[in-house]
């Protein structure tokens, strides 16, 4: 079964700003509002992006060159040409983000944590090598769904960064704005290519177990060096960011479960939640902290 054509809600062409975060002046050990889990989390989220963010861009670019063989079997040119178009613009919004985020990560360093998700991401994307591109896609299509509903979370509900400094806020929230703009990128350009449903429901199991694994023992990790990880006020604050009430700041789990989930459905598309007023309400309230590229 094919997945579902795409809804055109995605530019054609997508905007690629330079952020300027100022992490030179450094950034406190625990910037989330002086919270050591919710900091070593995000920490750990963002000590994925330079290499993961890699792998998306190389795995769509990989994939693209099977368009021409989709347009000699009937695809139209001009969707061809304007999925040529969003490819090349997500490709430098990620690189931007892999720039950013790579600043952010030099400053949890020289703080003493130690980035081991790296490796293991770089090492997991050199195993697909050789296989049909599709495959890899198909992982990039299930982590860009991880990215867009908490990248939702954060745009729908300000409550969750209020606490963290003002840069580093900065830095996720327009993160997020970006991740919504193109996060149907990689679905239509699967779609477009034949990706079918299985292979899409199947990397996505895979990649929710990825994604879980991944961050529990980066997060780990990032509490043993900062020498938090066994205080009990750690693990009340974990039950909190997960379970606790949206409405103080919380309930990650109550806010992404429910969206999560819903790749499953075989109609599925990422903007059948239509979020697009919340990227552009940002963008218009916040475009002094970045220079806009094109």
């Amino acid at each position: 079964m094919n997945a579902p054509p795409e809804l055109k809600t995605t530019p054609v062409v997508l905007p690629i700003r330079k952020l300027n975060p100022e992490f030179a002046v450094g950034f406190g050990r625990h910037w989330h509002g002086g919270d050591a889990f919710s900091t070593a989390y995000y920490n750990a989220l963002s000590m994925s992006f330079v290499a993961g963010e890699q792998c998306f861009i190389d795995s769509l670019r990989n994939a693209l060159p099977l368009l021409e063989r989709r347009q000699a079997q009937g695809l139209p040119a001009e969707k061809a040409a304007a999925l040529r178009e969003q490819v090349r613009d997500f490709c430098a919004q990620e690189a931007t983000h892999r720039h950013v985020h790579n600043q952010f990560n030099a400053g949890l360093a020289q703080q003493g944590l130690k980035n081991h998700l790296e490796a293991r991401i770089y090492k997991r994307f050199e195993r697909t090598k050789g296989f049909n591109p599709m495959h890899p896609l198909a992982v990039t299509v299930a982590y860009e769904h991880y990215t867009a509903v908490l990248a939702q979370a954060m745009l729908a509900h300000p409550l969750l960064t209020q606490t963290m400094e003002p840069a580093v806020r900065n830095m996720w929230r327009w993160h997020a704005m970006e991740e919504t703009e193109h996060k149907a990128v990689a679905f239509d350009l699967y779609t477009a290519l034949g990706g079918n449903t299985a292979w899409r429901r199947r990397w996505f199991a895979y990649a929710s177990i990825m994604f879980a694994i991944d961050n529990v023992r980066q997060t780990t990790n990032n509490l043993w060096h900062d020498g938090t990880l066994f205080k009990p006020s750690t693990w009340w604050s974990a039950a909190r960011f997960f379970f606790g009430r949206p409405s103080q700041g919380h309930g990650w789990m109550w806010l992404t479960a429910r969206p999560l989930v819903q790749f499953f459905k075989a109609s599925f598309h990422p903007w059948q939640h239509n979020n697009q007023a919340d990227a552009q309400a940002y963008a218009t309230e916040h475009a002094a902290h970045w220079r806009l590229v094109r």
